[in-house]
This record gives C-alpha cells, structure tokens and sequence, in this order.
C-alpha cells in the first residue's frame, strides 16, 4: 500500500502546506464512484496556539488558503475539478470548511490511501487515533472497505483523546477568518 501523502484532518495539506496547524475536530469525507467525486467536510477548524508568534503563523496560514487563488496541493494535479468553501457554523461558533473534488481514475484515490483490494471494494487503513467511524464501511483490521458501486461516507475525529494540556491550548478559528474577510 503507498504511503498517505494527505490527511482528511489537516486543512494545509489540501494547498501544498507541508507544516499546517490547522485541523478539524471532525471530518466527514464522502466518495462517489458513480459521480467521481469527493467531499470533505472539515468541522470546527482549531490550532493550537502558545505564543504570539504562533497566533501570527496561523493568521498567516489561514489568509494564504482563504485567498480564491491559492493554489492547491500538486498531489491534487489530477483532479480536473477542486472547490474549497469556507463559512460559518449555524451557530456562529465555528469555522467549517468544505472541500469539493473530481477524480478522474481510480489511480487519483491512492493519494488519500484509498485503493481497490483484492475483493473489488475499496479499502483504506484504519489509524486508531482519528477515530474513524462509518455506517457504510465494515473495519477489517487492519483496513476500513467500502462497497464499490456505491457512495460511502466515514468520519473522522482525531482530536478525541487530546490530553488536558493541549486542550488548553486549543484555538477556535473563526475569530482569525472573521478578520480576514
């Protein structure tokens, strides 16, 4: 299996941002075979901030990726289709972000760890610590496998078991994307 070269989790690895400090507390990733595409829902984006500087990374981080003509990641090159919306919870309490994708081969998945087993499904590894969950896939350990000729949806929740000292260090960022618009 080829290494995963982007997280569903961290914001920056979708703009070519090797070093990001932007997650989501919850991801909700959508892939349709019939349509070829993916959607990522990246739920309440955090950082963790210690120090002023910190606080002017991020701020620099998030102006870069909101900008309409940031470029994506050149692991995505083979995706005619990329779309990224930023916006607001219902609640104005957090910032969301939805990403939009079109592949155009099966070969395009491989850069999320997606693949096609041996069994005609797809299949992806399970990392215990992002608290995976699907009502759509079965957790074959050590793989996640979904049915091929069909949607499926799985989430992920990394941030599940963060210890109490980086909890305190937790950043909401929608006060920064609130600056920026």
């Amino acid at each position: 299996m080829e290494a995963i070269k982007i997280l569903f989790f961290v914001v920056g690895t979708f703009f070519g941002m090797n070093q990001s400090n932007i997650i989501s507390e919850k991801t909700t990733v959508t892939v349709n075979p019939e349509e070829k595409t993916i959607v990522i829902l990246q739920e309440n984006l955090v950082t963790f901030i210690k120090t002023q500087s910190d606080s002017l990374n991020i701020k620099n981080e998030l102006s870069k990726i909101v900008h309409p003509n940031h470029s994506w990641s050149s692991e995505l090159k083979n995706f005619p289709v990329k779309e990224k919306e930023f916006y607001m919870s219902d609640d104005h309490k957090s910032l969301h972000l939805k990403l939009s994708l079109t592949y155009s081969t099966l070969k395009d998945l491989k850069v999320f760890g997606i693949h096609m087993n041996n069994d005609g499904k797809f299949s992806m590894t399970n990392f215990p610590k992002s608290h995976t969950k699907s009502k759509d896939g079965i957790l074959e350990d050590p793989y996640w496998n979904f049915e091929a000729n069909q949607p499926f949806t799985f989430t992920e929740e990394p941030l599940t078991d963060l210890p109490k000292a980086f909890e305190k260090l937790k950043t909401n960022l929608l006060p920064f994307w609130l600056t920026l618009k």
